[in-house]
């Protein structure tokens, strides 16, 4: 075959095919031509569907609890009201919990393991309570004592990264992060630099948007519009309007609204690519980011674990944390994750509990709340005489001490029982300081209280949770997963 000059050039450029084989340019032009004993490596064909479904086979049981903030050892204690729920957490394949803040006691970590928790995430809003250098010594401490953690790290990339542990049946590995919103207090710079070379914790960054009726969105832009034919009597005025700003929105002082139906509930959504870059330094948007850590996360490894600590509300007029329904946007994290390759999604940080879903043959809870929040007592001096001691971290409402320890069994790689045992953290408020904040087996006119606001707050996923012997039951035929697998 005969090639003139043009089409030579043309294909030294692109690489030359010969026999259904490329060759590539560089090897063209550097003279590394194919030699004897070279072989034609073929590529690897994966079954997207087979790299992104649960792995292990044999019977496999996973326990999840929410935040822990440890301050003193308690997992041998003695008492059958804590051992109870620590035999379940034991007893499973693996346990995740949130370790809410920095460990500051190094002892500590043995009761952890004494729990049976053997991965964490290490993201929240008390990350950084003792600076970068308290964020590095949990995330070695815990290292050291094998307990897998992950969501923070020394960059932005590494602290999205999937964490694993090993297990007999097979590696399971987590990703972890915590949801900002701009009026998230402390503010955004004490969770993270916000740029990629720096340390912290893995940020999603939401905007929360205020619903509001029509005719409401145009007395708001009438003050908007007020306001801003101030801006010529000033040298350096804010930015005009934008004349691409849709109808049904305004951003108002800092706040942003959104006509709908629901006047009075939020709205969130994830930040953009551009909004995130201008403080990131450029790169995709925090939910494709973390969507990319799962999936890869998922390849490599058998059960993938993803958690997040949210405190988003769903309404405006809900005080902070105490809110037991499902922000949107938790929802759609929750179902892209498990579409990425997570086998449970676990949601914690609101201190209050809320649904339980089963979406694709996998379960979301969506709020497990506290899990163990001791009290602490402080002492005040006046005038050289002490006083009372006042309580610190004592939440004031019961279902601040209301808790989930949740269990999900799984043969064959298919999910099929979820278990849901309720924890006290002191609803009655008659515990002594040394007892508040610690999670024990409630009575069962507290277990029956707790498990019927799961059973409320899930039926709008269409779960249906029984209640046996003072504990949540979800069982997931055969016929209901692969269904649900479809959607």
């Amino acid at each position: 075959m005969i090639m003139n000059a043009k089409v030579i050039a043309r294909r030294m450029a692109t690489g030359l095919a010969i026999g259904g084989i490329t060759i590539g340019a560089g090897a063209l032009l550097n003279g590394q031509g194919a030699r004897m004993g070279d072989a034609v490596l073929q590529t690897a064909r994966h079954d997207p569907a087979n790299e992104l479904a649960m792995k292990i086979t044999a019977p496999f049981t996973f326990a999840a609890v929410g935040d822990i903030a440890i301050q003193r050892p308690i997992a041998e204690i003695n008492d059958p009201r804590f051992q109870n729920l620590f035999s379940v957490m034991r007893s499973a394949d693996m346990t995740y919990a949130n370790m809410e803040g920095p460990l500051e006691d190094d002892k500590l970590v043995k009761d952890l393991k004494g729990m049976g928790v053997r991965i964490m995430t290490t993201s929240n809003n008390h990350t950084m309570d003792a600076g970068v250098e308290g964020m590095f010594h949990t995330m070695r401490v815990l290292d050291d004592a094998g307990i897998t953690n992950a969501g923070t790290g020394k960059d932005l990339e590494d602290a999205r990264r999937a964490r694993f542990a090993s297990t007999p049946k097979g590696v399971v590995g987590i990703v972890g992060m915590f949801s900002i919103d701009p009026a998230s207090s402390p503010p955004e710079s004490k969770y993270t630099d916000a740029r990629p070379n720096w340390p912290g914790l893995n940020p999603l960054r939401v905007t929360p948007y205020n619903i509001v009726s029509a005719e409401q969105m145009k007395q708001l832009k009438a003050i908007r519009d007020a306001v801003y034919a101030h801006r010529s009597e000033v040298t350096v005025p804010v930015a005009p309007v934008s004349k691409d700003e849709p109808a049904d929105q305004v951003a108002l002082f800092g706040n942003f609204y959104k006509v709908g139906d629901n006047v009075g509930s939020i709205s969130y959504s994830f930040n953009v690519a551009e909004r995130t870059a201008a403080v990131r330094g450029g790169g995709p948007n925090d939910l494709d980011a973390i969507l990319q850590s799962i999936r890869a996360g998922k390849q490599t490894t058998d059960f993938m674990v993803v958690a997040i600590h949210c405190h988003q509300n769903s309404f405006a007029y809900q005080a902070y944390s105490h809110d037991n329904h499902v922000p949107d946007f938790l929802v759609e994290l929750a179902h892209k994750s498990i579409d990425a390759g997570a086998d449970v999604f676990v949601g914690h940080g609101v201190h209050t509990i809320r649904g339980v879903e089963i979406y694709k043959g996998k379960p979301i809870f969506y709020g497990v709340g506290n899990f163990l929040f001791p009290q602490g007592a402080v002492a005040s001096i006046t005038n050289g005489r002490q006083e009372p001691a006042a309580v610190t971290n004592q939440t004031g409402q019961p279902d601040d001490r209301e808790a989930l320890l949740t269990t999900s069994r799984y043969e064959g790689g298919k999910l099929v029982e979820v278990r849901i045992y309720p924890a006290d953290l002191g609803l009655d408020f008659d515990r002594t300081i040394s007892k508040a904040g610690l999670p024990m087996t409630p009575s069962p006119a507290n277990a029956q209280k707790i498990l019927k606001l799961v059973q409320d707050a899930s039926t709008v996923f269409g779960t249906t949770i029984a209640i046996e012997n003072n504990v949540g039951v979800i069982r997931v035929p055969a016929a209901a997963t692969a269904s649900t697998a479809a959607r």
